[in-house]
């Protein structure tokens, strides 16, 4: 059984959390669990710059086999999150 633990997080990204769970239909602690999970594998220990961490995610992206995007592809993945993004704002009572 996992230990319980108390910490305090930001009232903004608790909503997100909170709505990131409702709609992948998660319990919260189950999908912070996952992202703190996530980002202790991605971060590299002791990284001493940004750099560090940037050559970290292509070495797991090309171990991994993941073609990278264009950056046509990219700014249009970009452009469709920011439009959905501002979609469920505006939905949001």
């Amino acid at each position: 059984m996992a230990e319980k633990q108390q910490t305090e997080i930001d009232a903004g990204l608790l909503e997100e959390l909170r709505d990131r769970a409702r709609e992948q239909s998660r319990p919260e602690g189950e999908l912070l669990e996952e992202i703190v999970c996530s980002y202790l594998v991605m971060v590299p220990r002791r990284s001493g710059s940004l750099d560090e961490f940037f050559e970290h995610l292509e070495r797991r992206r090309r171990d991994d086999g993941v073609e990278p995007l264009s950056e046509d592809e990219a700014t249009r993945l970009a452009t469709e999150e920011l439009h959905a993004m501002r979609r469920e704002r505006r939905e949001t009572p």
